[in-house]
C-alpha cells in the first residue's frame, strides 16, 4: 500500500475516532445541560407557585384569624342567628352591623368573598348581593337545602384550625355562580358552634397563577394532604405515588397510569399541600434524541471537508516520495553497473523538491550510492554484493533513525497545529527512546537515565491503556549516579506489560523500586497479573542458573527473551556480580541485586 494512501487512511480514521469521540461528549455534555436546565426550570416554576400560593393561603388565614377574634362581629353573627321573630328587626340591624364590621377590614377587601351561613339556611355574604342600606332577608330555603350538601360541616365541627376548600361553585354570589377556593372555619359563641365562616378567593386568580406552566407536555397539579385536588392543568387526575422524593427531580409513575415522568415534587405543610411539576419522560427522550440527530449531522458535514484536506495534505507531503519512487522504478535490473555516461547522468537528475528535507537528502545518498556502485563495477562479483551489503546496513542505520526523528517532529508540528497536545508528548516521548537506544556511544548509563527511559515507555503504554494502567517508580535521588548496563530496566518493564497479564482483563499495577541495602543496590518490578506459571517459573529459574555457570548464550526465540538476555547481559557486565531473582507474590517479581560501592560516577 502507497504512503499516501496509508497517510489518507491513517488520519481520516483518526479524524472519524476523535469526531465521534467529540460528538459523543458534545451529545453527553449538552444532554446534561439540558437535563440541569430542565430540573432548574422547573424547580423554579414549583418555587415561584409555592410563594404565591403560601402568600394567598396566608392571607386567607390571616382574615380568617382576624375575623374570628373581632368580638363586634362575632356578638353580631350570635344575634343574626338567635333572632326568631316574625319580623326579624334584630337579625337585619345585627347582619348590617356584621356587613359593616366586614367591610371596614383591609384583609376583607383583598378577598374575592367572605360568607357566613348556618346549618338552617341563614347566611350573609360580602360583598353584598343587594345595596347595604337595603339589606335583604337572610334567610333562604334555597340555601338551607344546598347547606345540607355539604360533606365537610361535622369535620370542621371538630376543628380549631380552618379547613381548605377546594374550587367549587359559590351559590352566595349574584348573578351567575363563582368558582372560588378558600378557607372554612366553625364560629362558636360560648363555646357552641352557631355557623360556618368562609373566607375565599377566585378560582380564575389561581389559574392566572399558573398560566406560565402551559407548556407543551408540563403538567402541574396540587393536592392537598388529603389527596383533595386544588388544581390540576389536565383535566385527567393523576393519583402521584405518596412516597414520591421531595424537592428533587425525580422519574416517577402514577399510580393510575403506566406513563412515566420526570417530576419535581413540594409539600408544603403549611397549608398542608403537594404541588407536582411534572412532564412526559418520552418527550425527554424525543428531544435528547434528536439533539443527538442534530450533533451528528453536525459533524458528518465537518468530516467531509476534514477527509478532502487530509488527502490533499497527504498527496502534497507525499509528493517527493512518490517522484523518488517513480525515479527507482525506471532503473532496471543491473543498469545502475551497465548504464553508460549519460545514462547515468539521468539518473543523477534530482526529481525532489529542496523544500522536502529528508527526502531531498535521501534522493542525494541514493544518487551518491549508484555513483559509488558504478565505481565498484569491476570487483568481483562475490565482493560487489558483500560490499553493497555492507553499505545497505550502514546506511538503514543512518537514516532510519534520522528519519524517524523527522517524521516525528513532522507529526508533532501538525500536532501543534491542530493542537493535539496529546500526540506531541507520546512524539517526545517516543522520539526520546529511540535517541536513548540508538545512541551507541556507552553500553552503560547512570540509573536515573535508565528511571527516564521506563518513564517514557510507561507514558506510551499509559496513552494506549490510560485509566487501565497505573504505575508507581519509587527510587530515591540519592542513587540516581550509580551506573548501571544501559537498558536494565525497560525490557524488564516491557515484559511485565507484555506477558504478565495474559488477557486477562484487569487494571494494570507496575510498580519499579530501588534502594540500597548494606551496600548491594536492589532494583524490584513488580506487577499485579497472573505471575509465572509453575512450569515457566522453573525454567526460567534453571536457565538463569545457567547463565550464572556460563553455559547460556543471547536467547533468539521463546517467552521472555528480554527477561533471559537482560539477566545474561547483567551478568556478563558484572563478572558475575549481579543477581536476578523472580517469583510470585500477588503477581511476578523481578529483584536485580548488585553490588552498590564504588559504583557512583564522580
Amino acid at each position: 500500500m502507497r504512503l499516501s494512501v496509508k497517510m489518507v487512511l491513517i488520519f481520516s480514521l483518526m479524524m472519524i475516532i476523535a469526531m465521534m469521540i467529540l460528538s459523543s461528549y458534545a451529545v453527553t455534555i449538552t444532554r446534561d445541560g439540558a437535563n440541569a436546565f430542565t430540573e432548574a426550570r422547573f424547580h423554579n416554576m414549583a418555587e415561584n407557585i409555592r410563594q404565591e400560593l403560601q402568600d394567598d393561603f396566608g392571607k386567607m388565614r390571616m382574615t380568617m384569624q382576624e375575623l374570628s377574634e373581632n368580638s363586634t362581629l362575632i356578638a353580631a353573627l350570635n344575634q343574626l342567628v338567635r333572632d326568631d321573630s316574625e319580623e326579624q328587626k334584630q337579625a337585619l340591624s345585627a347582619g348590617k352591623t356584621a356587613l359593616t364590621q366586614l367591610k371596614r377590614s383591609p384583609l376583607v377587601n383583598t378577598c374575592g368573598r367572605v360568607s357566613f351561613y348556618t346549618r338552617d339556611g341563614i347566611f350573609l355574604t360580602f360583598p353584598a348581593l343587594v345595596d347595604e342600606e337595603n339589606i335583604s332577608p337572610v334567610y333562604s330555603n334555597k340555601m338551607a337545602d344546598l347547606i345540607v350538601t355539604y360533606d365537610w360541616m361535622d369535620t370542621v365541627d371538630g376543628m380549631e384550625e380552618p379547613y381548605i376548600l377546594v374550587p367549587h361553585r359559590g351559590f352566595l354570589s349574584d348573578p351567575e355562580p363563582e368558582i372560588l377556593y378558600g378557607l372554612v372555619q366553625a364560629v362558636r359563641f360560648s363555646g357552641r358552634v352557631i355557623g360556618y365562616l368562609e373566607v375565599d378567593l377566585k378560582y380564575e386568580e389561581l389559574e392566572n397563577l399558573m398560566e406560565f406552566t402551559d407548556e407543551p407536555g408540563i403538567i402541574l397539579q396540587v393536592v392537598l394532604d388529603d389527596r383533595r385536588q386544588l388544581y390540576s392543568s389536565t383535566e385527567e387526575k393523576l393519583l402521584w405515588p405518596e412516597d414520591t422524593a421531595e424537592d428533587q427531580f425525580t422519574l416517577v409513575s402514577p399510580e393510575n397510569r403506566d406513563t412515566k415522568y420526570n417530576a419535581w415534587h413540594i409539600h408544603m405543610e403549611d397549608p398542608g399541600l403537594h404541588m407536582i411539576v411534572a412532564q412526559d419522560a418520552a418527550m425527554s427522550v424525543m428531544m435528547r434524541q434528536e439533539l443527538r440527530r442534530s450533533i451528528l449531522r453536525r459533524a458528518f458535514w465537518i468530516l467531509i471537508p476534514a477527509i478532502v484536506l487530509i488527502f490533499l495534505t497527504a498527496m502534497g507531503l507525499t509528493r517527493s516520495i512518490r517522484k523518488l519512487t517513480k525515479k527507482v522504478q525506471k532503473i532496471p535490473t543491473g543498469s545502475v553497473l551497465t548504464a553508460d555516461a549519460q545514462e547515468l547522468s539521468e539518473l543523477r537528475k534530482n526529481v525532489t523538491s529542496p523544500a522536502d528535507m529528508e527526502t531531498h537528502e535521501l534522493e542525494n545518498v541514493f544518487n551518491q550510492m549508484m555513483h559509488q556502485l558504478r565505481e565498484q563495477a569491476g570487483t568481483e562479483m562475490s565482493l560487489r554484493e558483500g560490499a553493497l551489503q555492507a553499505q545497505l546496513s550502514a546506511l538503514q542505520t543512518q537514516i532510519n533513525p534520522h528519519f524517524i526523528y523527522n517524521t516525528l517532529n513532522i507529526i508533532s508540528a501538525k500536532s501543534m497545529e491542530s493542537g493535539n497536545y496529546d500526540v506531541i508528548e507520546i512524539c517526545d516521548r517516543f522520539a526520546s527512546m529511540l535517541r536513548y537506544s540508538t545512541d551507541t556511544r556507552s553500553r552503560t548509563a547512570t540509573l536515573a537515565e535508565e528511571i527516564e527511559n521506563v518513564r517514557n515507555y510507561l507514558m506510551l503504554a499509559k496513552a494506549r491503556y490510560e485509566d487501565d494502567l497505573e504505575y508507581v517508580i519509587d527510587v530515591p535521588e540519592s542513587l540516581n549516579e550509580i551506573t548501571v548496563p544501559k537498558l536494565t530496566l525497560q525490557p524488564l518493564v516491557e515484559n511485565a506489560l507484555t506477558h504478565g497479564f495474559n488477557g486477562i482483563n484487569i487494571k494494570r499495577v507496575l510498580s519499579v523500586s530501588g534502594y540500597v541495602l548494606a551496600d548491594t543496590l536492589v532494583l524490584e518490578i513488580r506487577d499485579n497479573g497472573t505471575g509465572f506459571s509453575e512450569e515457566m517459573l522453573k525454567s526460567l529459574r534453571y536457565r538463569i542458573h545457567e547463565i550464572e555457570d556460563g553455559k547460556v548464550s543471547i536467547e533468539s526465540t521463546g517467552g521472555h527473551i528480554g527477561l533471559v538476555n537482560t539477566c545474561l547481559r547483567l551478568y556478563y557486565y558484572s563478572k558475575g556480580a549481579m543477581r536476578v531473582a523472580i517469583s510470585n507474590d500477588n503477581g511476578a517479581v523481578v529483584t536485580m541485586t548488585f553490588p552498590a560501592a564504588g559504583n557512583a560516577k564522580k
